[in-house]
């Protein structure tokens, strides 16, 4: 069963330092790293490309959170959660009117935050300096950022539409960038590139709006594919490939992979072992492998209990760090630093669940509350892997008002 009670961007110093376990590469070896011009053919200006994170992954300022705030009556408010002291206050109330709808705080460097809301670009100093403002030419999505500027990466074939597009801080001018065809995924993990999860095919795919059988027709024969994209260049390394479906085993099941994140120079993906037929799939079992950034020594990390579901991940900054199974009514926590399973206690859903890894030794943990709603603590990050209850409650701002 899997949920997501997130509501506050973690801000964490990434770490890392992964040592995976015993090789054992499942079906067939990797593609070799090459690398290919993607399809589009858009002109792009040359731009500097930093440490690229998503929204909700930036890591400057460990042991602090933050989140956007909106009553129903009022417009959004930015609060900052101090994850030292629990306690959380105001940054900045935007007065744009009517509200917008926000998703995670676009970026936070270590003196100051930028936060698209519709078509302005906002610049918010941490030192309390006055808020610089930004119109922009058209509306923004940003979905990752570094630095230098914010972008809109798009994935999914319902978004078959919809080109990446890049957003300069400085000029607030947006550019359109080179973009890949049938792209399905899109992961920010620290780097100068980002990694796509795509879908190769020997012609476009059908419309999955309007020619549905035959999109899922073809797509049986598609090579799925992991590339490293380069935003200024629109240059696609191959990292990995495999049948749509997954390799075929000489018993006739298939093993599939799917890109969990990056820790240390690693690339991390769940492998799920299954048999295809009538009157479904069944999953025999599923174990998480890692290769090296080029696509090349893969590696059995660790095996999912026998009646686990695909892991929730939990990321401390950009790097990935947790793997999360709550499916066998004991939670389970994977920690890609001491490569171990930790049982924490009972199954997410009677008890308390881990939100995000603030990067300061602790952990942001939600429990829900009789009538829906959800308290929010931090506890000691070790003390929680060794199945300790005890928590700080965290203060929220305005706490009348908030309902988790």
């Amino acid at each position: 069963m899997k949920r997501s009670f997130a509501c506050f961007l973690s801000l964490a110093v990434c770490l890392s330092g992964c040592t995976p376990a015993a090789s054992e590469p499942a079906g067939e070896a990797p593609a070799t790293a090459e690398t290919a011009p993607a399809e589009e053919t858009v002109e792009t200006a040359a731009f500097p490309v930093g440490s690229l994170v998503g929204n909700r992954d930036d890591a400057p300022l460990p042991g602090k959170m933050y989140r956007i705030w909106q009553s129903e009556d009022s417009p959004q408010s930015l609060l900052e959660l101090d994850c030292e002291t629990g306690q959380e206050r105001c940054l900045y109330t935007f007065e744009a009117e009517p509200p917008v709808t926000l998703g995670g705080v676009m970026q936070v460097q270590p003196d100051l935050i930028r936060q698209v809301l519709g078509q302005t670009l906002y610049t918010i100093p941490l030192d309390g300096g006055a808020v610089q403002t930004l119109p922009l030419a058209e509306p923004f999505e940003p979905m990752a950022c570094d630095v230098y500027g914010a972008y809109e990466f798009w994935g999914g074939d319902w978004n078959a539409g919809k080109h990446f597009r890049r957003l300069d801080y400085a000029t607030g001018q947006i550019t359109e960038l080179k973009t890949p065809d049938q792209v399905q995924q899109h992961w920010a993990v620290g780097q100068d590139r980002i990694i796509l999860w795509r879908l190769v095919t020997d012609a476009p795919l059908p419309s999955i709006h309007n020619q549905n059988q035959q999109y899922y027709a073809a797509v049986q024969s598609a090579i799925s594919e992991y590339d490293w994209y380069d935003p200024a260049t629109g240059e696609l390394e191959k990292i990995y490939a495999e049948p749509y479906y997954g390799v075929e085993q000489a018993d006739g099941t298939h093993r599939e992979r799917y890109f969990l994140g990056m820790a240390g120079a690693r690339l991390y993906f769940q492998n799920t072992h299954q048999l295809r037929g009538d009157p479904g799939v069944e999953v025999l079992d599923i174990q998480v492998d890692s290769c090296a950034a080029d696509g090349t020594d893969w590696q059995t990390e660790c095996t999912l209990p026998e009646e686990a579901d695909s892991p929730d991940t939990l990321w401390e900054g950009s790097s990935l760090r947790w793997l999360i199974d709550d499916t066998t009514g004991q939670m389970r926590i994977y920690d890609l630093q001491d490569h171990t399973w930790h049982t924490v206690g009972p199954a997410a859903w009677n008890s308390t669940f881990p939100e995000a890894l603030p990067g300061n030794g602790k952990v942001y943990l939600a429990r829900a509350k009789e009538d829906g709603n959800l308290t929010h603590g931090l506890a000691d990050l070790e003390d929680y892997l060794a199945g300790s209850t005890d928590w700080t409650p965290v203060e929220t701002w305005p706490e009348e008002q908030y309902t988790g």
